[in-house]
Parts: C-alpha cells; structure tokens; sequence
C-alpha cells in the first residue's frame, strides 16, 4: 500500500491542445471503507497491516459515475497491494468520488468517498476456485483478480479488463458477474515470416492525430515509434514527386478556397473513375507551396481539422530530408515506404489542362530521387503499388542501377466474391488498359506471368485472378518480396442483416462481422517466399 495521497486533477478542455493544470483535489492514503480488516502481514513504507477497513485509494480505472452529472466518478481500484499472495483480503470494487476541485470549480481540493460497488460472483460463473469460494456472495478479491480498467456501456453493465487470466469480466451496474471471463489470452510473439521482429509503419504518418501526408504527421508517427513512415507518390507538372493520397486533392488542401486557382478545376477520368476537382499534375511545385493541407475525413477525425491551414504539402524530397533529421537526433533508424499512386494514368493516359498528355514516369523518377537523396539502403526501403507494370518497371531501373536487393511489394485490393468488379479498388489498373490498348502483354508481364494467371487477361481482370499460389509464385521469382493484401481478403467478413451503432453516436455505422474463416493467402505468399 502507498503511503501517499492519491491526488485528482481536472485536465482542461483536449480541444485546447495545451497541458495545463486547472483543478486539483487530494484524497488521502489513509482512507478506508466500510469492510473487514485488509492488509494482513502487509509491511511497506512504514506502515505495517491489517488496516482497519479496505482502502479505497489506489485507483486504476475512472469513469463518470452514472447518474452523477459529471461531477461524480467511479474509480476502479487495483487488485490491492500487489499481488496475489498478498492481496486476498482486499475486496475489488467500484468506488464512486466527488472531488471538490480547487481553481476551475473553487473548491476546497478534498474529495467526498459516497459509495461503493462490490464486485461479485453469486451466480457462480467463475471456472475456477475463488478466495470467498464457499460464501453465499462470493466477494471478489485481489487473490481472484487483477482488474486494471473498465467500461460502462449503453445498459449500465460495467466491464472490466484485467491482467491474472488475461480476462475479460462482464458485470451488472450492481457489480454482479453475469457471464463467464471471457479470456483474452496474451500475444506473447507475432508469426513473422523470419520470425524477427514486427514492424510498426506509419500509414500516411500519424493520420488519427494530424492531417495525413503531412511533415507533422509523418514526425509524430516517428515519435510515437514507427519504423517505417509510409508516403503516397503523385508528381506536379514540373515533375518532383509529392506526398498525397490522390492526385485530386480538393480533399486534402485548401485549394477549392484559392480564387487564383480557380480556373485548374477540371473533370478527369482517373483509372476508370470520373472526378471532379483540382489535380496535382496541373501544378507546378511552387504553386503547390501555396496550399495548405486540411484533414480529409473531419467528422471522423474532427480533432485533425483543427490543424487546417497549418502545413504543405511536401515534396517526396522534404520527406526523406525528415528521415534524416530524426535519425541524427534519435540514433534510430527510420525506414520509406512509398507508394506509387497511378502510375499508368501519369505516364500514359492522363492530360492536363489544355489536353497534352502529363508522359510523367513514377517508376523511373521515384528511383532517380531514391539515388539523388542518398537513400537506398535495402533494409529500410519498401517499394509498393497496386499496379503491376511499374512495379516489374521499378525493380528492371533498380537491378540496373545495382539496387536490386530493395525489397517491392506488390498491393492487392478487393479479392472477396464480393468484390464490385467495376470498382478501381478491384483491379489493377495497368492490366485493363494494356489489354485495351492491344499492347504485347508477354512483353510487359513475361510469359510466365501470363501463364500463372487464374483467368487470361482481359479489361475485365481483377485481383482475385491474382491471388493463387501459382501466380504469387511467378510474382516473386519475377519482382515483387512481398505481397500486401486487404486485410479482408483473408479474414473474410459476412454482412450483418441489421447494422450496429457501436459508438452510440446514432449512426449504425458497423455493417459487417468476421466469419471466422481465415483464406489460405499468408500461407500461399510465405510458401512463395
């Protein structure tokens, strides 16, 4: 047991984005419960068991107490005072807190115990043999359980995390366990291929806490430990690659606000696809500079809009130079993961504004700046794309420049049945219009590849014809180290007849639920090497 006081503190508003103190109430150490004694042949800090009652400090868990309105919390305490061993007499429960807090609220900092939930298990549920095995409540105690965090949801039921198990604990609002703990057993290694370590990749930097594809989201997604920072590649008119999910980008910057560009608004078809807006290839770098990027989904992420209008949109060049940056102040290593974002379009089939073809090759300029920045270290390079001529174009300009060991990954969208085979995220776009085209297709894909195919290629080709262990095969031997799959397409999910809100935020927004069935694709890519 702590010898201390367990002190409370109000955190300001986190849309303020700042850290400052603005309440505070103490409560303290020597503040028990009523209960029997607790803490037998305890000895710490001075202090020596039993206690006269069950302490109620020594929080690990807080919520806002129901029915409380907001100024009343239930903190869940710790499994007691360490351990199993020594934690038998220590009852788990609930304890709902008033604090009086100084400053924002002028209190007087003390904080007002008004009750407690007893955590029990009378209807016993528990499969194993607890402390109060033989009562007719069944208490729980810290010899049953490590309980560390918990939840209230939209009936009042409680459920907590806890660490002995590892365990799930579903209870009642009265603190009644009413199913068996669900065991959610610890992951204690990842199956790797190699069986080395995991690593954490920075999907357009940290995009659940800045506008993505940004300096700032990248640096923080390095803070927060990633080992890789993943950019998306589209190319300006003058040629320099860029950091963006799309080359249309009314989604992700200001523009649509720029009067001076109002005129670069235009409707292209784009992999199929017709779009309206702003496109990156119509701007030259510098003109560019002038935007600012916004966050592109704000009602899912709100807290990113407020970082509107704050940064660039940087050059693939900025992002390497960061890289860079970070690794001389942290020793670490930081890895690139860029994508190369419609190549085909880009290079053969897009226009600009007054109707020339854009004839901008990703493959060769994402090598040629990958040589220029002095970053071509193998193990901390991937090379990715959806499609798959310019991956087979990339890994030709790397074996030629001596680079051929940096690793590709070849992307894959949509493999379901259900898959809409009209949807660019199904199919590989450089295939249908190759094939469209009339173009020699053993040429560009080998003749093995056109062999190993599920069905010929065709302008109806799609992922799914792409998947089997013989073409994943013929993929590795020809380009491509690694296969970066939906994750749908191997842990497959069937539609939910009525969607769930599972936010309560009044919009059903879960539409469907894993089936348990795991397709055979990681073990075809792992056996294709």
């Amino acid at each position: 047991m702590e010898n201390s006081d367990s002190q409370l503190a109000q955190a300001p508003d986190a849309a303020q984005n700042v850290t400052e103190l603005e309440g505070y109430a103490s409560l303290p150490a020597d503040t028990f419960a009523e209960g029997p004694a607790t803490g037998e042949g305890i000895a710490g800090n001075g202090r020596t068991g039993p206690f006269e009652g069950p302490p109620v400090q020594g929080f690990s868990g807080v919520q806002f107490a129901p029915g409380g309105g907001g100024s009343a919390y239930w903190f869940l305490s710790d499994n007691g005072f360490g351990s199993k061993a020594n934690s038998a007499d220590y009852l788990l429960r609930i304890y709902q807190v008033d604090p009086s807090f100084t400053g924002s609220e002028g209190g007087d900092g003390s904080v007002d115990v008004q009750g407690f939930v007893q955590l029990s298990d009378p209807d016993n549920l528990i499969p194993f043999d607890i402390h109060h095995e033989g009562s007719a409540e069944r208490n729980l105690t810290g010899s049953d359980f490590d309980v560390e965090s918990f939840v209230i949801d939209s009936k009042g039921d409680i459920w907590i995390g806890e660490e002995f198990g590892p365990y799930v604990l579903h209870f009642d609002g009265t603190g009644k366990l009413v199913d068996t703990p669900i065991s959610t057993p610890n992951i204690t290694s990842f199956k790797t291929l190699n069986g080395q370590d995991p690593l954490v990749i920075g999907h357009r930097g940290a995009s659940g806490s800045r506008p993505e594809h940004t300096l700032a989201a990248y640096e923080l997604a390095i803070d927060l430990g990633a080992d890789f920072i993943e950019p998306d590649l589209v190319v300006t008119k003058d040629g320099v690659l860029v950091a963006r999910h799309e080359n249309e980008i009314s989604g992700t910057t200001d523009v649509s606000d720029r009067p001076e560009f109002a005129d670069r608004k235009a409707t292209k078809t784009v992999d199929r696809k017709e779009l309206t807006g702003w496109f990156v290839e119509d701007f030259t770098l510098a003109e560019l500079k002038t935007l600012k990027a916004k966050e592109r989904i704000p009602n899912v992420r709100p807290e990113n809009a407020e970082f509107d209008g704050q940064f660039e949109v940087p050059s693939f060049t900025e992002v390497i130079d960061l890289i860079k940056r970070k690794e001389a102040e942290t020793g670490k290593k930081i890895g690139i993961y860029p994508e190369t974002k419609h190549p085909t379009f880009l290079a053969k089939e897009g226009t600009y504004l007054d109707g020339t073809p854009i004839n901008q090759d990703t493959s060769q300029l994402l090598v040629d700046a990958l040589i220029a920045n002095d970053f071509t270290d193998p193990s901390r390079i991937f090379i990715q794309s959806f499609e798959v001529q310019n991956l087979i174009e990339i890994q030709a300009r790397l074996d030629s420049e001596g680079l051929g060991d940096i690793p590709i990954v070849q992307l894959y969208g949509d493999t379901t049945a259900a898959a809409d085979p009209t949807d660019p995220f199904s199919f590989p776009y450089d295939i249908r219009y190759n094939v469209a085209q009339g173009n020699d297709l053993a040429a560009i894909y080998g003749q093995n590849f056109l062999d190993a195919v599920e069905q010929p290629l065709s302008e109806n080709t799609v992922y799914a014809d792409l998947d089997a262990e013989k073409i994943l095969q013929v993929i590795s031997d020809l380009y491509a180290e690694g296969a970066g799959p939906w994750k749908n397409n191997f842990l497959l999910r069937d539609a939910l007849e009525t969607p769930v809100d599972g936010n309560g935020d009044g919009n059903a927004e879960i539409t469907t639920q894993l089936t348990g069935e795991v397709t055979s694709f990681v073990n075809d890519a792992h056996d294709a090497g």
